[in-house]
């Protein structure tokens, strides 16, 4: 314990930090060139001078208080504890500590272990205080719980109580600039300590700053960008609170001299600091902010002016962006070379206050693609620092050794994973394929015309970006199966043997092409998934296969800058149709700042591309909520904000819908299964029998000079000739079969409509 009386050559003091901060704490304190000795939760101890105290009292991002202890002793839980405390109050002579004409206030902190009322104990507490001065002068000091001069702090746990002077007399982590704030905000000395924790705060051997770059992607109301510049600004946050806020200012060995050199010094540190900036506004690193919430980034602005950034702002960028844009706001600058040492810290909407938990994992899985993306072939690995609700959240960043901190947002309990963004290294098969020399005395003809397929194709599709395939479709009439790519797996259908087949030959056959599969791409058995595809009835190819209850695993592919989520397991297609794929691009096309309408939308794979292309609003509907949970997933697994008012998911039968809408778009995309008997609605859906009076009703909704795309997979469609006589038809068939299936067979039919002139 200090004695007042002695000297004082050094102090025995106390930082306290919030919990889990104590090794970003302890580095910060050794910036300083104070060493600490982590004692317990939320505390570090030190041996410290009065410049010390004072040095962090001024500069300290991280640390609640300053407490210096003055009296220890053991407790029995089974005796008053309220008494205990008084008797241990009592033994201290508090006139050493402070005078009769000084005020003082309690704090007590009682560990949930130890049964005790905590307002009566505090009582005891200034009770035993005020009777020490009242026997040894007649008179007391007066409580001010407000603005005390002399602070004390008390804690109980259930073994020994402690009494210290709190020299910071406040709470060292509150700033004085968060003036406008957003929905779930970030507390800015957790920040702070994320920050030291993600490096921020290092040196290169020249003194140059270790990162060059900042980004916060989704910044809310700014407290990452504000305690990075203030650091780098030099600034120091406890002279928010030096007019009078500090413990220490009526303590007997206060050297105000010292105290007000210090406070001086910093004053003009942060003053040179913004001079430079003003000079050379090269010397600044390259800090960007963006968010979704055009609120968040006012809040933002107004945030930074409230912490005397003023001369700083006009060199930093704010702004307006949703996550999608995000690698095409970075990849300029990595390509130009502006960016060279990055950082990337984040606090995105977690499920606890914010967001729905089922668009977490996809949230963080966007903000991986993204960066990933800017990034990707420049050599640059940036460090990644993002916060999480639950600690599976954080193991859905690809983060290389990564570590993890568990603390607090408030009364949250959150994890901060930091490390090195690990970029993708997988090539798609396609483009791995090479051919090559395989034996297989049973299934040879299948190995050749397999890998003469993959030959022609591989250069198609490595010339127009395609990575998802289909690169053999029942070529053999002994081997009747569907072979897709997506990317680095293999999706196989076999095709429902005819009767004549025995089942153990069918069976012998489908084992053969499998291993000539494997043999021929070189995968392993987790990268291919198979199924059983029969003629198809009612709304098959919507419903799940195997049990309700067991779930898959959702891939992610990428189709035209676009990723989705695609599931081998569950059903009968994979959420991607691959024949679609010039006619998304089609609709890509035409999307640009229209009004975009999906019906039959399944998982919302043309509606993501619209959005993507800036589509002003898009509606998506569908008669399967999880259909169109999946299609929202495949939105925020694009950056998308699904928040926006543009963006519709209705769960509604189409037929009826339409019928009742009176809003009018731009671009319609109509893609119906052949037939449908869903319980979901009455009657049934034939597309040859129905497609004219739903192609009717939707024209009602087109603009007059918009566009309506129309596709369907039955083999025998005929287009009702009244349409072709009511309307302006193109048949675009030819250009939206790709080039992986057989234009002679067409898989669909699809069809351009517009109004006639």
């Amino acid at each position: 314990m200090t004695d007042p009386r002695t000297p004082l050559s050094s102090l025995e003091l106390i930082i306290t930090c919030a919990d889990g901060l104590e090794l970003p704490l302890q580095t910060e304190l050794a910036s300083f060139g104070i060493s600490s000795e982590i004692k317990s939760t939320g505390r570090l101890a030190i041996t410290a001078s009065l410049r010390d105290l004072y040095t962090i009292c001024l500069w300290s991002r991280v640390a609640s208080r300053v407490l210096m202890p003055i009296k220890r002793r053991n407790i029995n839980k089974e005796y008053d504890v309220a008494e205990q405390l008084y008797g241990l109050a009592k033994s201290v002579n508090w006139l050493e500590q402070f005078s009769v004409d000084d005020t003082f206030a309690i704090r007590l902190s009682v560990d949930k272990r130890v049964a005790v009322n905590q307002q009566f104990a505090m009582l005891r507490i200034k009770d035993a205080i005020a009777d020490t001065f009242n026997e040894a002068s007649g008179s007391r000091p007066n409580v001010d719980s407000r603005n005390p001069d002399f602070a004390i702090f008390a804690t109980v746990n259930d073994k020994q109580a402690e009494l210290y002077l709190d020299l910071s007399g406040t709470s060292l982590h509150r700033r004085g600039y968060r003036v406008a704030m957003t929905e779930a905000p970030l507390k800015e000395n957790l920040a702070a300590a994320l920050l030291y924790s993600a490096g921020w705060h290092k040196k290169n051997e020249d003194g140059s700053r270790y990162y060059d770059t900042l980004v916060d992607p989704m910044c809310g109301s700014g407290t990452f960008l504000i305690e990075a510049l203030l650091m780098h600004c030099d600034y120091a946050v406890g002279i928010d609170k030096a007019a009078r806020q500090f413990g220490f200012y009526a303590w007997q060995h206060h050297d105000a001299e010292l105290w007000n050199s210090l406070v001086g010094d910093a004053q003009s540190r942060f003053a040179a600091a913004l001079a430079k900036v003003q000079e050379n506004p090269e010397s600044l690193p390259n800090v960007l902010g963006f968010d979704a919430d055009i609120g968040a980034i006012i809040a933002t602005q107004k945030n930074l002016l409230a912490a005397g950034l003023h001369d700083v702002v006009p060199h930093i960028t704010l702004e307006n962006r949703a996550l999608v844009h995000l690698s095409r706001q970075l990849r300029p600058l990595v390509t130009a070379g502006s960016i060279k040492r990055p950082l990337i810290m984040t606090n995105p909407p977690y499920g606890e206050r914010l967001g729905d938990e089922a668009m977490i994992k996809p949230l963080y899985q966007a903000l991986a693609l993204q960066l990933q993306d800017s990034f990707a072939g420049s050599g640059i690995a940036p460090k990644l620092g993002v916060l999480a609700a639950h600690v599976e959240q954080a193991d859905i960043l690809p983060i290389t050794e990564p570590e993890t901190l568990r603390c607090h947002n408030g009364a949250i309990v959150v994890y901060f994973r930091h490390g090195t963004l690990q970029m993708r290294q997988n090539i798609p098969l396609i483009e791995r394929f090479e051919k090559r020399e395989i034996d297989s005395e049973e299934a040879q003809d299948f190995i050749n015309r397999l890998q003469k397929n993959l030959q022609r194709l591989k250069k198609i599709a490595m010339k127009s970006g395609v990575t998802n395939l289909r690169i053999y479709d029942a070529d053999l009439p002994d081997f009747k199966v569907a072979v897709d790519v997506y990317g680095d797996y293999v999706h196989v259908q076999e095709y429902a043997p005819p009767k004549s087949i025995p089942p153990e030959t069918a069976k012998k056959r489908f084992n053969l092409a499998l291993l000539g599969i494997r043999e021929v791409l070189g995968v392993n058995r987790e990268q291919v998934f198979i199924k059983t595809r029969a003629r198809q009835s009612g709304n098959e190819q919507y419903s799940k296969q195997g049990q309700a209850d067991k779930k898959g695993k959702f891939h992610i592919v990428k189709e035209d800058n676009a990723y989705f989520y695609v599931n081998f397991t569950d059903y009968l297609d994979t959420g991607l149709f691959i024949d679609h794929r010039n006619m998304r691009a089609r609709i890509k096309a035409a999307s640009a700042n229209q009004r975009v309408l999906n019906l039959f939308a399944y998982t919302c794979t043309a509606s993501t591309h619209a959005a993507l292309a800036g589509a002003s609003h898009v509606t998506s509907v569908d008669l399967s909520q999880n259909y169109l949970d999946w299609g929202k997933q495949n939105f925020v697994l694009n950056g998308i904000d699904i928040e926006r008012r543009h963006y519709q998911f209705i769960a509604a039968d189409t037929f009826e819908w339409i019928k009742n809408n009176t809003e009018q778009y731009d671009v319609i995309f109509i893609d119906p299964p052949t037939f449908s008997n869903s319980k979901k609605f009455q009657g049934t859906f034939d597309v040859q029998r129905d497609h004219a009076a739903l192609i009717n009703r939707a024209m009602n909704r087109l603009s007059s000079d918009g566009v309506l795309f129309f596709s369907n997979n039955f083999t025998r469609f005929e287009l009702d000739e009244g349409l072709r006589q009511r309307y302006d038809v193109i048949d675009i068939t030819a250009k939206t079969i790709g080039f992986d299936f057989n234009i002679k067979k067409p898989i669909h039919q699809s069809f351009e409509f517009r109004h006639k002139a």
